[in-house]
């Protein structure tokens, strides 16, 4: 790609996407539903009450009407516009962005704008589907990168700490078990709602995979919290 025609893309696609996602998003908005969506997230955020599917579907739309993006830098510009706006359908539009794109992004970024997006108005939606949809792709493909899972599991903040954890959701034979049971024993007394029963959710996706493992990891380690214990051995009971 030539650089003018690199520069156009990177001042003039964010720009349209998220132009049309709010456009997009506004002639959807359901007071109604947006109430009870505030609610169910415990009125962390304003909500317009746009629901899953309708959204997916006009991100496709507003994607499929523009050229296609080529780079990550690109991509994540309209990500950090739409994280930045308050009702909460704009950061699962972000978030549904980045997945659909998560083979343009650097390694450089996970410790950049997708740490930065992690930490920005979190709660457990966001950060969930940031780690699923972009983080875990990321890493997959670069594997040097569980170093930085490694520090983010050493934090002081609790979504880094999450994503930790749960990096290796749904890779089934091919999760590092050594390293899913090791970042889980460095949290072993963890009291804290949200790592803990990230630590049970990992443990219970791994479980589908070797059930054994699974039961031995928490019968060594009893000092889980009630809620890991739980979660990880759920469907083996």
């Amino acid at each position: 790609m030539s650089e003018p025609v690199a520069a156009a893309e990177t001042a003039m696609w964010p720009a349209a996407v998220v132009g049309g996602v709010r456009e997009g998003l506004a002639a959807l908005a359901d007071a109604e539903r947006a109430a009870g969506m505030r609610a169910y997230m415990r009125d962390q955020f304003p909500f317009l009450g746009v629901s899953t599917p309708q959204r997916r579907r006009l991100v496709r739309a507003v994607l499929a009407a523009l050229p296609p993006a080529t780079d990550g830098g690109t991509v994540l510009g309209a990500a950090e516009q739409l994280w930045g706006l308050p009702e909460r359908e704009f950061t699962y539009a972000a978030c549904d962005i980045l997945a659909r794109h998560q083979r343009l992004l650097r390694p450089g970024v996970l410790e950049g704008q997708l740490r930065d997006l992690v930490l920005a108005r979190p709660w457990w939606d966001s950060v969930d589907s940031l780690a699923g949809g972009s983080i875990r792709p990321l890493i997959i493909r670069n594997p040097e990168l569980v170093e930085v899972m490694w520090a983010w599991s050493s934090s002081q903040d609790r979504w880094l700490v999450r994503v930790a954890i749960t990096h290796q959701l749904g890779r089934k034979a091919a999760t590092d078990a050594d390293l899913l049971f090791r970042l889980c024993a460095d949290h072993e007394g963890e009291r804290e709602f949200f790592i803990a029963k990230a630590i049970g959710w990992a443990l219970r996706d791994y479980a589908y995979t070797d059930p054994a493992a699974v039961v031995a990891f928490v019968a060594a380690h009893p000092n889980l919290a009630p809620v890991a214990r739980r979660e990880a051995l759920k469907h083996l009971r």
